[in-house]
């Protein structure tokens, strides 16, 4: 009886053991079959996966505000090769691409490299093809100081603006320094004879000694703080005499100052002493605002577009107007859709290409 006992629980022990490894190859068969099945299911594809086509997408998004075609795209990892067919700016790709903020950093390397970071991944997209163009245009608000209101209002102008204060006014310090602070570009708005209009205090005269012109510039230059460079107000009695020309270009010059022509006559001698001297002089190209009209200060801003996209480079000079004001305002959006970036007058002034 012993004997048959000890065999039947033998024959249980095997039989459980049997089960157990039918269990297990079992569940080890299920796992393979659902493993097989989501790498065959798209919609369980990896997450870094699903995350690279999503920002691919986002890139050839950016990429099409820019008008560009997927056919002139080609992604290569994470390298992007984009051939162009029109000039693209710097503040253009900004625009376009400013959705990947939102999701991680952008940094414009060029106009012919954007780099994009999203989840510790980088996308360098490299544009080919049509020579970049830049365009560039400064815009001078001339006759600060009178009041800070004038200051303060066209401070609030969304663009890099440059401001020309007049010396010994009531508010001339408090405005250059109220726009410095800011960030903005202060200017010596230098008084100068014109053609019968009265130009103010600090005015230079073409009967005046040449120690009274320097202790005029040198005055000036004091009265208004944080001063990058000088541009004439009037001065169409001035600017063609050489020899004072010769002389208050050189005092600007020796105190690391530029300086900016208003050009208010045709036979002004700036820039053809400007090489003499050594002093860098850029001239004005577009007065906005000498008729104080919505149209004409239009008019007068897409002149400054068109000769910003030819030359590069173009200096518009405006007056503190309530119409200069709101269209400025409204316009400075536009400008920049054509392409034209607004920059201080300095950034011009070293780097024309128009000097004599």
């Amino acid at each position: 009886m012993k004997r048959r006992s000890k065999r039947g629980k033998n024959q249980k022990n095997i039989l459980t053991i049997v089960i157990v490894a039918l269990i297990i190859v079992a569940g080890a068969a299920a796992l393979i079959i659902m493993t097989q099945g989501r790498r065959e299911d798209p919609d369980l594809a990896p997450v870094s996966a699903r995350g690279n086509e999503s920002h691919e997408l986002l890139i050839k998004g950016c990429l099409f505000e820019l008008g560009i075609a997927n056919k002139d795209v080609r992604f290569s990892g994470r390298s992007v090769d984009v051939t162009l067919h029109k000039p693209l700016s710097e503040a253009m790709l900004s625009r376009a691409f400013s959705p990947v903020k939102d999701v991680g950093d952008l940094e414009i390397e060029s106009a012919r490299h954007v780099r994009v970071v999203i989840d510790g991944r980088t996308w360098d997209i490299r544009f080919s093809g049509t020579p970049v163009k830049t365009a560039r245009c400064a815009i001078i608000v001339d006759d600060m100081g009178l009041n800070l209101k004038w200051a303060k209002d066209f401070c609030a102008i969304d663009a890099d603006l440059t401001f020309a204060v007049l010396p010994d006014r009531p508010y001339s310090e408090k405005a250059a320094r109220y726009l410095h602070e800011r960030g903005k570009e202060v200017l010596l708005h230098l008084p100068m004879e014109g053609n019968g209009m009265d130009p103010g205090k600090g005015a230079i005269y073409h009967d005046m000694s040449r120690s009274e012109i320097r202790a005029i510039v040198r005055h000036n230059l004091k009265s208004v703080p944080h001063v990058k460079g000088v541009n004439n107000h009037m001065g169409s009695r001035i600017t063609p005499d050489e020899d004072i020309m010769r002389l208050v270009l050189q005092d600007i010059k020796d105190r690391g100052l530029f300086f900016v022509d208003s050009l208010t006559t045709s036979k002004s001698v700036c820039r053809a002493l400007a090489p003499e001297i050594g002093i860098p002089v850029i001239a004005r190209d577009v007065f906005l605002d000498n008729e104080h009209t919505d149209s004409y200060i239009v008019s007068q801003i897409d002149k400054l577009v068109k000769i910003s996209q030819y030359y590069s480079d173009a200096v518009a000079i405006c007056h503190p107007y309530p119409e200069t004001l709101k269209v400025l305002a409204r316009e400075i959006p536009r400008i920049r859709d054509q392409g034209v970036e607004i920059v201080r007058v300095s950034k011009l002034v070293y780097s024309a290409k128009r000097f004599p």
